[in-house]
């Protein structure tokens, strides 16, 4: 009875795991959404610059060389969080140890936007004052009780 009482212990432990493992990636692809959303912002801005520098017959201004290092240094932080990615789903349960994830910790992105986007950014957030579903990742608002699209209940 022992043995199948810890059966069923390890393979509830083992969908913790995998559970967390998920949730874990799926912030981690939010997180690369909102940097590439970034990325797409500043390659904007760069080429209105590009092509206000081209029209005005101007030579190439200090501002542009800026955004372009901004755009490497976004690269760079997506490229981190897809490797964080790789090393989430590698990890593997273990029911020796038990059901303890390693836990990923949460890294926050340096915000590159141009000022007046960061801003609005920033005080759209506070405005809505959201969390994650822990269950799908989606965006909740921290006044839900409960996730509106897959019902899991909020912490």
């Amino acid at each position: 009875m022992s043995d199948f009482l810890g059966k069923i212990k390890s393979g509830a432990g083992r969908v913790a795991f995998e559970a967390d493992k998920l949730v874990d990636v799926k912030r981690i692809e939010i997180e690369i959404g909102n940097l590439k959303r970034q990325k797409e912002a500043l390659h904007t801005k760069l080429g209105e610059m590009t092509y206000r520098s081209y029209i005005n017959k101007e030579p190439e201004s200090p501002e542009v060389a800026e955004v372009c290092q901004n755009i490497s240094k976004l690269e760079q932080q997506i490229g981190e969080k897809e490797e964080e990615i790789k090393r989430i789903n590698a990890g593997t349960f273990s029911s020796k140890s038990g059901p303890s994830p390693t836990p990923v910790p949460s890294t926050t992105t340096a915000e590159v936007e141009p000022p007046s986007v960061a801003s609005q950014t920033t005080s759209a957030a506070r405005e809505r004052q959201i969390n994650y579903c822990t269950n799908c990742g989606k965006e909740v608002a921290v006044t839900n009780k409960f996730c509106p699209y897959c019902g899991t209940k909020m912490a």
